[in-house]
């Protein structure tokens, strides 16, 4: 599979011991990507209100730091686009809608964050949310909190998984319970079972056997 994404830092870095603890805004400097970036994804969705997870599949495009382009290829066909302030969304041949992201804070969130994350820009990054970085070079997270009262009572954090200068995982927990989880790069592939629970998908972006 080819990942235009690429996942991989934007200009070299040294190399660091594998057990190098990490600390928030060295780490968040190394995931600076390069525009356009590009990578195949797997999410799943854990709502109350579905019996099982839904799995889609498709490809996620980050093209700056207010752009980010999303398009969903199973189980169903959705294009999203979010630009300027505003998303547009598309599913299936349905006419197109277009919204102020004002309205829907959960998705303006996760841009901000998502944005500042791979624009290496731990300073913007710090101005919307609380960071704290916890494990070593080969398996860290970075755990995201909004500091603004408004978009706290929609997304509890934001959870980045990964390895080195490589995010895998992205997972958003909301107020209201409900966790996506986006697996990217290596994970974009994964093979998850149509009952898979939040504890293995956990295990997954950790990178530790769960069966």
């Amino acid at each position: 599979m080819s990942l235009l994404f690429a996942l991989s830092p934007a200009t070299s870095s040294c190399a660091k011991p594998a057990d190098a603890p990490v600390d928030a805004p060295t780490l968040v400097a190394s995931l600076r990507r390069e525009v356009p970036a590009r990578t195949a994804y797997a999410e799943v969705r854990f709502s109350g209100l579905l019996e099982r997870p839904l799995i889609l599949h498709g490809e996620l495009e980050y093209l700056g730091p207010d752009r980010l382009a999303k398009r969903v290829d199973t189980p169903y066909r959705e294009q999203m686009r979010v630009e300027h302030g505003e998303a547009s969304v598309q599913r299936g041949d349905r006419p197109v809608r277009t919204f102020p992201l004002g309205q829907a804070p959960e998705l303006e969130g996760f841009l901000r964050g998502f944005a500042a994350l791979l624009g290496g820009d731990a300073a913007a990054l710090e101005r919307d949310f609380t960071m704290t970085a916890s494990g070593a070079a080969r398996a860290w997270r970075l755990v995201l909190e909004p500091r603004d009262a408004r978009l706290a009572r929609r997304i509890r954090e934001i959870r980045v998984d990964g390895s080195d200068a490589t995010p895998r995982c992205f997972t958003t927990r909301e107020g209201d319970g409900d966790v996506s989880v986006l697996l990217v790069d290596r994970l974009a592939d994964a093979k998850l079972a149509v009952q898979v629970s939040q504890p293995q998908v956990d295990a997954l972006c950790r990178g530790i056997d769960a069966r």
